[in-house]
């Protein structure tokens, strides 16, 4: 049985046993990008995936600094996560 990644509106199909990391390549997916969460856990790039593994990956967005003149002032960073899937 494989193991279903879910991004959005899009669901792929990889082989039982490789890793996480190793999925998202496969799928053309930037690791970096998303969170990806096994029911309702977030798990990590070298979790094994097993079969039957229903994958939420949730889309992570970030920005940087604004207008920062001072180059000497430490750069704002804010992250948010959306999700078109609730994660219990």
């Amino acid at each position: 049985m494989p193991v279903k990644l879910i991004l959005r509106d899009k669901e792929y199909e990889v082989r039982a046993g490789m890793t996480l990391l190793d999925a998202l390549k496969k799928s053309n997916i930037v690791p970096e990008s998303v969170i990806a969460t096994r029911d309702g856990e977030m798990i990590i790039d070298d979790e094994i995936l097993k079969d039957g593994d229903v994958i939420k990956l949730i889309a992570v967005i970030s920005g940087g600094a604004h207008g920062t003149r001072n180059t000497q002032q430490t750069p704002r960073v804010s992250c948010s996560v959306r999700s078109s899937h609730e994660v219990p």
